[in-house]
């Protein structure tokens, strides 16, 4: 009996609405479903205090390749339902680089870990150890991902270095190989010297 209504709660797919880069449910059920059992979303109230799930793309990618959400193009049922190719596409024109960000969510996801958006500036991950409270607890880790054909700006590395530092966190540069796995570098820390601390 249990197994029966494990497997049944595991298939709730729940319908949601398109705003250009981002994907709101309205539904209740989609707080416990995503939120509180699996940590994805971000919560936020819309003018009548009605609590709303509000999804990123590489969220929405997650879900989506796991069979638990349901989006129409234009919102209108009577188009073409979306499936994990066309949200890919959809959504790079918001972000071209969303497909390697994803490779990089999924890994960490599936190491177990606890992956919120990050601060911005680069910083595109938080990262929280295996079994934390995201809601309560601090993340552990800064994720800031670096892809082919971009090189790291030096001056860009010094002040992520100079973020976590302050906030007490591990910067972690992530990049994707051709291969198009995952490899990470920690950077415990990283600092550029001016010309009057002493370089000429």
């Amino acid at each position: 009996m249990t197994e029966d209504t494990t497997e049944k709660t595991e298939k709730v797919q729940l319908e949601g609405i398109i705003e250009n880069d981002k994907v709101k449910l309205f539904d209740e059920r989609a707080i416990e479903e995503f939120y509180n059992t699996s940590y994805i979303g971000t919560l936020e109230e819309n003018s009548e205090n009605q609590s709303i799930l509000v999804f990123d793309p590489i969220e929405v990618l997650l879900l989506c390749e796991r069979n638990r959400i349901l989006l129409w193009e234009d919102n209108d049922k009577n188009k073409k339902l979306y499936d994990f190719e066309s949200l890919i596409t959809y959504f790079i024109q918001f972000d071209d680089r969303l497909w390697y960000k994803y490779i990089i969510y999924m890994d960490l996801r599936k190491r177990g870990y606890i992956v919120r958006t990050g601060y911005g500036d680069g910083i595109e991950f938080r990262v929280y150890k295996r079994g934390a409270d995201f809601e309560n607890d601090s993340a552990k880790f800064l994720i800031y991902p670096v892809f082919e054909g971009s090189p790291i700006e030096l001056r860009d590395l010094d002040k992520m270095s100079r973020v976590a530092l302050a906030s007490r966190k591990d910067l972690i540069v992530a990049t994707v190989d051709r291969l198009s796995k995952p490899i990470y570098y920690s950077v415990k820390k990283f600092q550029i010297l001016n010309k009057e601390e002493g370089i000429e």
